[in-house]
């Protein structure tokens, strides 16, 4: 209830399902010294009739939507994500995902994927250098028919995979303080100029500057434009 509301506050329209059998996942942050040690979840996964719940609304709501996005955090509730993906892509509409995990081929199709390096290195193993990291990501590209993928590398900035070739911008943050919610800035920011018809290049610049904005701040923050301007 005290999250409804505070989202109904900035006009984020939620379609929530209740299981009175399923506690509320907590995320223990550990913090010292201004800065993120490390996290400790409290988690139990989602029922099989909830999860067909949340694949109803999601079909309700596709012809309504521009673009998807879809942020696995591996907590069980993107169950359906290849059928959503799937249909997704049927309706014509592009699809972002934060991917977790070793298993993506749940994710075939997607326009772009996102991983962090840690991500992608569980995927595919470690690189060497640039040429190296490339090969991988673009084998990876067409083994699951990604339009794109786009890799978050911290200090080395972020790396995007098309079938045009590779392109590589540095980090942007002049002080790292947080990196919570960092890959959640990204994609978001990913999506909104995307559905709004930006090229995926133009679009992977402003996120970058974004991330770099957020990790400069304390806990999981939120960027404005006016601090992207």
């Amino acid at each position: 209830a005290v999250l409804e509301r505070l989202l109904a506050g900035d006009g984020v329209r939620t379609l929530f399902h209740r299981d009175a059998a399923l506690p509320t996942t907590v995320k223990l942050r550990v913090i010292g010294r201004q800065q993120q040690l490390l996290r400790i979840d409290f988690e139990t996964a989602p029922s099989r009739e909830l999860l067909a719940e949340k694949l109803a609304d999601f079909d309700r709501l596709l012809p309504d939507a521009d673009i998807v996005l879809l942020s696995d955090y591996g907590k069980g509730g993107l169950a359906h994500i290849a059928t959503m993906i799937e249909r997704a892509r049927a309706a014509g509409r592009p699809v972002l995902v934060d991917p977790k995990g070793e298993d993506w081929a749940k994710y075939r199709g997607a326009t772009i994927v996102t991983p962090n390096r840690a991500e992608f290195r569980q995927v595919v193993g470690r690189w060497r250098d640039d040429g190296e990291l490339a090969a991988k990501a673009q084998a990876l590209r067409d083994e699951l028919g990604l339009g794109a993928l786009l890799v978050t590398r911290s200090e080395e900035g972020m790396s995007l995979f098309t079938a045009a070739g590779a392109d590589h911008i540095p980090a942007l943050a002049r002080e790292v303080f947080d990196v919570s919610g960092a890959g959640d800035t990204v994609i978001a920011t990913l999506g909104v100029l995307i559905g709004a018809g930006a090229p995926m290049g133009t679009a992977m610049r402003v996120a970058n500057q974004a991330a770099g904005v957020v990790v400069g701040k304390l806990g999981t923050a939120t960027v404005t434009p006016d601090e992207l301007r």
